[in-house]
């Protein structure tokens, strides 16, 4: 005969086990970076050093929803460069941050991406899409003088500000897994020849 301490067991972690394809689902949602490339360029206008990266995320249904109803989405792309102390922190070098507003007009039925005081329109989402997954030449530095002896440390991360949302709508979402994405600090490859080459 069954124990009824085994009982309560079984039933205790019967939803443990039925809740992990809803895990693996979210996993589907992460973001991750595929490629980075950082380079110092002293003839660009302005000189100093560039980001290009790619990105692999996707939008959630409920993001799509919000976008088609009039809600601009905001996407942060941030960079930062430190050099390594190990008797201390690491001491920030630079940082940089970009914005893309994403916005859906549902009057012109187009699609808009503004950076700093350009906005581009599109007519499908499959159009722009690409432009908020790969940033290419991104000014991240201004030119310094490197130590290749010296370890750096130079990192990126894009995410979605909620912070931008109308206040009604942030209290509503709380901690809804539909509004998460972010990707966390993400390393890029760097040597001490693509800063001081």
């Amino acid at each position: 005969m069954i124990s009824r301490r085994r009982l309560c067991t079984a039933a205790l972690t019967a939803p443990i086990v039925a809740s992990v394809p809803s895990f693996a689902m979210a996993a589907d949602n992460n973001v991750n970076m595929k490629h980075a490339s950082l380079y110092r360029d002293p003839n660009n206008t302005p000189p100093g050093l560039y980001l290009s990266v790619d990105w692999e995320f996707e939008l959630s249904t409920m993001l799509l929803d919000s976008l088609r109803r009039g809600i601009s989405l905001y996407f942060i792309y941030e960079f930062r460069l430190e050099k390594s102390r190990w008797y201390w922190l690491n001491k920030e070098l630079s940082s940089a941050q970009l914005v893309q507003r994403l916005s859906y007009s549902p009057l012109s039925r187009q699609y808009r991406l503004s950076r700093g005081g350009l906005t581009q329109s599109f007519d499908s989402l499959e159009s722009v899409v690409p432009l908020l997954l790969h940033v290419r030449d991104w000014h991240v530095a201004d030119l310094m003088s490197f130590q290749s002896i010296d370890p750096y440390i130079a990192e990126t991360r894009v995410r979605l500000d909620l912070s931008q949302l109308p206040k009604p709508l942030q209290v509503s979402i709380g901690g809804s897994s539909d509004w998460e994405l972010d990707s966390d600090w993400v390393s890029v490859p760097l040597s001490a020849d693509q800063l001081t080459s």
